[in-house]
């Protein structure tokens, strides 16, 4: 993929889908707002005609329970039971006028009532019997296809008690709350109320309906909706009327078994949100504008930036490896040259490592080669020195010679130590690693230079105030590092002066704990032009010096994973100050 598409695709998932969504969201987000203002106005319908029938049904049931409860009718009932025509009749006499003043009052809502004794023989009826045909269409649209039967039980004392039963058929018109359903939300909102017993429909305002089924009315034809829907105790749905989306809002009644739902139509107030719409696509181009803007100005950058990346790298392939490179930023293209940058910094550093060791390697090998032709004339050379500084000392030789021969002597020694100095730094040591303490490294180095450090005049200040000292390493090896730093600071003050040594811990990036050891004089200090050339080997200022040391220092320092280093004084304005770091024993380790 180039790089031209990946922008066109970063431009796409930071743009183009994005606007997309909004676009969609606002969408969805004006038709589900119609959508809920319908189904909360639908809503308010159902629950005050839901409330009206419950209502009316709980006063027809209390209507049944006053015909049950009454003295006459229990009368009549014990009188039954008794079979005593004499009681019989006088108790259906005075039933029969209570029952007929009731009917009067109650029997507009009913079909008929009627009064059953405990085997569900009838006792008394009140309106038209069962057979009664049903009768035209009422207000509303809605027809007499089917009764309501309620009964209540009659309560009569007795030895066995056998009581009996008041059942009514009661008119759905005398429960349907018309008022109620005919309010609607819109011109096209409309309210249906059907009987989940028996799935009919009882109400709906068009006529055709009134007499149809529920699996009818929900069906292909009409509104094309899954019947269990229907299971839950109240909510809403969408379906499709003729050309329009409406959304209905239902609730299932207890008692009766019946179902009130109303319906909206949502393209009926889809007009108001337009206004919606139209600044959903001002904002989606002023967006649009933004992003362009923004996308713009950041390729921009980016291809530049990765231009003058790329020219850095190239002149990195020829060789170049301190090329110009753009701005560290903070994004990714930023991140890429801070990492180019490190890179190439460690490319650097290891090709001088590399060659350091190269020639190191080669001045091993050539040590190594010539060591033997040259430490076996030294050896000779040392002991016919030591004939002649002896035959001095006894007279057999002119005393004016004594001193070229103890220069000669003296030049064989120095020999002697550059040619060990070199098979050290080029052959690998045997380190016998294990825990010790740092500071008893430390105070056994001290007091190896003690006397020489007084008789010069160099006062030895030590400040060990690191909480753990215990480090892996070969105790013998960092001892002739410290002896090593010391020797050369006390050097440095031929006339006396001030030697700090001081501990400290300290920790890494990754929260790793090192012992930090300072070493600093107050001697004349290391030249600027020098201080890049201390830890090379061969190098040195001092006269009569192999600069093997302090090289020989640094690597065993790193051997032990830890890091020699030149710093800057802080008890004077000029001396030397070394820094040494190595890393901590954990305690649970040092325990």
């Amino acid at each position: 993929m180039t790089l031209r598409t990946k922008f066109f695709a970063l431009f796409a998932l930071l743009a183009v889908i994005p606007l997309v969504g909004v676009g969609a969201y606002g969408f969805l987000r004006s038709k589900r707002a119609v959508e809920a203002l319908v189904a909360t106005q639908t809503a308010q319908i159902v629950r005050a005609a839901a409330r009206q029938l419950e209502d009316r049904y709980a006063q027809h049931e209390a209507n049944l329970l006053l015909l049950a409860r009454n003295a006459e009718t229990q009368r009549l009932v014990e009188a039954r039971r008794s079979g005593d025509p004499s009681a019989i009749a006088a108790a259906r006499s005075a039933a029969i006028a209570y029952l007929d003043d009731a009917w009067r009052a109650l029997g507009a809502g009913y079909e008929w009532i009627e009064l059953r004794d405990g085997d569900e023989r009838l006792l008394h009826r009140m309106g038209g019997g069962a057979g009664t045909a049903p009768a035209a269409p009422g207000a509303g649209g809605s027809a007499r296809t089917a009764w309501l039967t309620l009964s209540e039980s009659i309560e009569e004392a007795g030895d066995p008690p056998s009581g009996g039963t008041v059942v009514a058929a009661v008119i759905p018109d005398a429960l349907l709350p018309y008022q109620a359903l005919e309010s609607r939300f819109g011109a096209s909102g409309y309210s249906v109320v059907f009987d989940r017993s028996t799935g009919r429909v009882l109400y709906h305002p068009r006529h055709a309906y009134a007499s149809r089924t529920l699996a009818e009315l929900s069906g292909p034809a009409g509104w094309d909706v899954d019947p269990s829907v229907f299971e839950a105790r109240q909510g809403s749905f969408t379906f499709r009327e003729t050309d329009s989306t409406r959304v209905a809002y239902f609730r299932n009644l207890d008692s009766p078994p019946w179902t009130v739902l109303a319906s909206g139509s949502v393209d009926e107030f889809g007009g108001p949100f337009a206004e919606s719409r139209i600044a959903t696509l001002a904002l989606i181009l002023v967006l649009t504008a933004a992003v362009w803007v923004a996308y713009a100005l950041l390729a921009r950058r980016a291809t530049r930036s990765l231009a003058s990346l790329t020219d850095a790298a190239d002149r990195v392939g020829a060789g170049d490896l301190a090329p110009d490179l753009p701005p560290v930023g903070r994004d990714e293209v930023g991140r890429l040259t801070a990492a180019f940058q490190l890179m190439v910094t460690k490319v650097r550093e290891s090709l001088e490592q590399m060659e350091a060791s190269r020639q190191m390697a080669a001045v091993g090998a050539f040590a190594s080669q010539i060591s033997h032709e040259i430490r076996n004339p030294l050896a000779s050379l040392q002991l016919n020195l030591q004939g002649l500084q002896r035959d001095v000392e006894h007279g057999r030789i002119p005393p004016d010679l004594a001193r070229p021969v103890e220069l000669s002597l003296r030049e064989v020694h120095r020999l002697d130590g550059v040619v060990s100095g070199v098979l050290s730094l080029a052959r690998p040591r045997r380190t016998d690693v294990k825990p010790c303490s740092l500071h008893g490294v430390i105070e056994d180095a001290l007091q190896v230079l003690r006397a020489q450090m007084g008789a010069a005049g160099v006062t030895v200040h030590t400040s060990f105030v690191a909480a753990r000292d215990t480090v892996l390493g070969d105790a013998d090896q960092l001892k002739s590092v410290f002896l090593n730093l010391l020797l050369n600071a006390a050097e440095a003050m031929p006339h006396g002066g001030d030697l700090h040594v001081a501990t400290g811990l300290a920790r890494d990036r990754r929260d790793r704990a090192s012992i930090r050891v300072r070493v600093e004089d107050d001697g004349p200090g290391i030249p600027a032009a020098h201080r890049e050339d201390v830890f090379k080997p061969f190098f040195t200022t001092k006269k009569g010096g192999t600069g093997i040391g302090l090289s020989l220092a640094a690597r065993i320092v790193e051997e032990h994973r830890g890091a020699l280093a030149l710093a800057e004084p802080v008890h004077s304005d000029h001396g030397t100050a070394f820094i040494i770091e190595l890393p901590a024993v954990p305690e649970e380790v040092a325990s």
